[in-house]
């Protein structure tokens, strides 16, 4: 702000002291041309007497006209506006020359008292205290030639320069003392924020998350105190998660491990306990590390872009009542229910393993929230130009404030890790991932205590058209 008000300032010194009697003096000159023209258009009008006072004091200026006839100049006008002008005491001699000077020029000619004086009366001739300008233009009107000069006063420059500067002075004490308040209250309004967010954001790396006030500044400050704080917030619950995770991982992979080192203790050291069963209960939970370490190498897979998707047309309508028929086996001795509505001729493209994956995945998590209900129902059916998939159990349910969460890596509701519950934590983050892959759209309805419905959409393939419905 300084800078900037000290280059205003040199500039407006440079203009009004160094320059100001150029532009002075270009000013009289053009406003001199210019009355000298509009003169000369109108010689020989009624009303040209009128016209020449009219100009005289605009310019404040004395005009005289003269005919010329050879070397003899007659005066036809004549207005003086002020006693200093020289151009009523030229004789026609002088006339005659200026003539021919301003003729040779183009029919203008300006020139300064002070010159004019040199070169009648040579270096010797003493300068006028007030310099004027001279305007000579001649006119040819018919078979007349006229001589118009305006005669107006260049005043004193060094007079006026020393009262701008003077008055500069005070106005360049005033204007510097004006921008160094300005300067310190603008450095205050708009550093101090910036030095308050470069400080929350120092504390981010060390764990400290805390929300403060909203901070009131010009608003992209606002907006960027805003960014850092939602940034701060959504860091926070990443941190959670992540802690969670530890947590979640050192149980389920402790549990089975414990587990198989003490079963394959009790059949080392103890005879007789090498039995098909103890061998079972080690495959198990050797399945489960599998299982677990497969999971997280997916996700990890899906996340980090290595998976591309290997599209194929299928009828998913087929593919849905072979999955039913299936878990229906798996889950026979259970007393687990699955009931099913599937539309026919729902035909998708899109990844098939994947896409089976996370209705394995839906399915999965539906048996291990289901409960004492031991009910999943299915439904298929086709909703415009979409397909629409239901997987409803008739659990335990989602409290609300966990459903935003819910499709985070290894979130558990459930926050007890029961050993009825195989369910690894990974199974919808590994869905969200794949349904993003393929640009579906997907949800939750819960309520707490009455069961969940996850669902899903994608566009259907039409087989005459040969595309997606909804391209």
């Amino acid at each position: 702000m300084l800078v900037f008000t000290a280059v205003i300032l040199l500039g407006l010194w440079f203009a009004q002291i160094v320059l100001f009697g150029n532009f002075h003096y270009w000013n009289i000159k053009n406003r001199m041309t210019e009355n000298a023209y509009r003169l000369a258009i109108d010689i020989g009008d009624e009303s040209f007497e009128e016209k020449i006072e009219r100009a005289a004091e605009d310019g404040e200026a004395c005009i005289v006209i003269y005919r010329i006839e050879g070397d003899i100049a007659t005066v036809v006008y004549d207005y003086e506006e002020s006693p200093a002008c020289i151009v009523h005491h030229l004789d026609s001699a002088i006339v005659s020359e200026i003539s021919e000077h301003a003729s040779e020029d183009g029919g203008l000619l300006q020139i300064r008292l002070s010159e004019l004086l040199r070169e009648m009366g040579g270096e010797e001739q003493k300068p006028p205290e007030t310099d004027r300008l001279l305007t000579a233009l001649v006119v040819t009107e018919g078979s007349e030639k006229y001589m118009l000069f305006l005669d107006a006063a260049i005043f004193p420059v060094e007079s006026t320069v020393s009262t701008l500067r003077y008055q500069l002075i005070y106005i360049s004490i005033g204007l510097l003392l004006i921008a160094t308040l300005l300067s310190a209250i603008l450095s205050m309004y708009i550093s101090a924020p910036i030095e308050h967010i470069t400080e929350k954001s120092k504390r981010l790396p060390k764990g400290e998350y805390k929300k403060e006030k909203h901070l009131r500044s010009y608003r992209e400050i606002e907006e960027l105190s805003d960014t850092l704080a939602h940034a701060a917030d959504e860091i926070s619950k990443v941190d959670r998660l992540q802690k969670e995770l530890i947590a979640n991982i050192s149980h389920d992979l402790r549990t089975p491990l414990t587990m198989i080192i003490g079963y394959g203790e009790v059949m080392r050291d103890i005879e007789g306990e090498n039995t098909p069963e103890n061998v079972q209960v080690i495959i198990d939970e050797a399945k489960r590390l599998s299982g677990l370490v497969n999971d997280l190498l997916e996700i990890s897979r899906i996340q980090g872009g290595d998976v591309e998707r290997r599209d194929e047309i299928f009828d998913f309508s087929a593919l849905m009542r072979e999955t039913v028929e299936r878990y229906r086996r798996l889950k026979e001795n259970s007393g687990f229910v699955f009931e099913d509505s599937i539309e026919d001729g729902i035909t998708v493209k899109a990844d098939k393993s994947k896409l089976l994956q996370v209705v394995y995945n839906l399915i999965n998590n539906a048996v291990n929230y289901s409960e004492s209900s031991l009910k999943v129902q299915l439904r298929l059916y086709k909703d415009g130009d979409k397909m629409h998939l239901d997987v409803i159990d008739f659990g335990v349910g989602i409290p609300p404030e966990d459903i935003e969460n819910i499709w985070q890596r290894y979130y558990k509701v459930d926050k007890v890790h029961r050993r009825s519950n195989l369910g690894s934590g990974l199974g919808l983050s590994i869905v969200r991932e794949i349904l993003e892959l393929h640009g579906a759209r997907y949800g939750v309805q819960s309520t707490l205590g009455k069961g969940s419905t996850f669902w899903f959409e994608l566009p259907l393939y039409d087989a005459a058209s040969d595309r997606l419905l909804l391209d």
